[in-house]
């Protein structure tokens, strides 16, 4: 069967943040315009990189339009900064430490032609992660974690992965919270559309190969502790319903009082960042309450609908402890009705 011609498909515009990526940035524009599928335009977003990487895209891709940032802005706002040029309101975000497989960006864009689906994701298959974790998807727990193996069907995801997600403009807007400046910004943008009543699905022809996390691996971990942290919690505050926060209320001082003791045993993340993290959202309450406002104007759908879509487990794994643990979260959950069925 011929291909579509190029004439008939939509503009595509790939938006990819770049922050001293040399190592990653050329395969990763090469494998973009190695794709079959026409037409798109790439922007780079580069935060005041100091290793050559912006040279490298000026000189070896030339028709890449770039915004040089002379600072790094952060992931969020980057990204924002690209989608508010984006020639298309089709508009694919990308990490600049992936390589991606032909058919990447029309596997995308079936994702988006379903009624009703606001975000698609790609399967992403990242480096060092074992093959059986991609027989199903996984999801998020109450509290805001990664929990493995929770979908059997692999086009469905809670929420869709940055390092490969695509959205249309006239839907999402601009996609992320500066503020966030990077981790969990992904899981805002596809809880903030599910809250809206739109759907967020995986494109599973859509597959991009991931390294992981490259750039913010060079980061101190009391950085990248507070952003995780901060981020993780500002989605609770700023997207759960009133009652849904109270019921909950026993899972974040559990996990904070746990966190907390392990960080001074030295078995945890960093103290530094998770205090640093609490202390800004105290610090910055009324921003909190002026954007949760905003974020609540727009629901459309009762949380229990989004709950269902999360594990109840409160541990990933099938320990001794994780198992005890979770049978009393689902108990509670199913007590207090966070889930009402399963």
């Amino acid at each position: 069967m011929p291909r579509e011609s190029s004439a008939a498909r939509p503009l595509v515009s790939v938006i990819i943040v770049n922050f001293n990526g040399k190592e990653f940035l050329g395969p990763c524009l090469a494998s973009i315009f190695a794709q079959s599928y026409r037409p798109f335009d790439v922007i780079v977003v580069d935060n005041g990189s100091t290793d050559g990487s912006l040279q490298l895209a000026l000189r070896e891709f030339p028709e890449v339009r770039v915004i040089a940032n002379p600072g790094n802005k952060g992931f969020a706002e980057a990204n924002n900064q690209g989608t508010r040029i984006a020639g298309s309101d089709l508009v694919v975000l990308l990490n600049n430490d992936t390589v991606v497989k032909d058919g990447w960006i029309e596997g995308l864009l079936d994702g988006l032609a379903a009624p009703g689906v606001a975000v698609v994701t790609s399967k992403v298959i990242t480096e060092g992660v074992p093959s059986r974790f991609y027989a199903m998807n996984g999801t998020i727990n109450f509290l805001g974690y990664n929990i493995m193996r929770h979908f059997t069907d692999t086009s469905m995801v809670f929420f869709g992965g940055g390092a490969s997600l695509a959205f249309r403009k006239n839907v999402v807007g601009e996609p992320f919270l500066s503020e966030y400046f990077l981790y969990h910004e992904d899981v805002y943008l596809s809880w903030r559309m599910r809250l809206r009543g739109n759907d967020v699905r995986m494109a599973p022809t859509s597959i991009v190969y991931h390294l992981g996390s490259a750039s913010t691996k060079r980061q101190p971990s009391a950085i990248v502790t507070f952003y995780q942290e901060r981020n993780r919690l500002l989605n609770a505050l700023l997207l759960y319903g009133p009652g849904t926060l109270a019921k909950l209320f026993p899972y974040f001082v559990s996990d904070a009082i746990a966190k907390t003791a392990a960080a001074i045993l030295g078995r945890g993340k960093s103290l530094r960042g998770i205090l640093r993290a609490y202390w800004w959202i105290f610090a910055h309450v009324g921003w909190v309450h002026r954007q949760r406002r905003v974020e609540q104007a727009w629901r459309a759908v009762d949380d229990t609908a989004i709950l269902s879509l999360m594990s109840p487990n409160v541990l990933d794994g099938e320990g001794t402890v994780a198992r005890f643990a979770n049978r009393i979260s689902l108990s509670y959950a199913r007590g207090t009705g966070l889930l009402r069925h399963g």
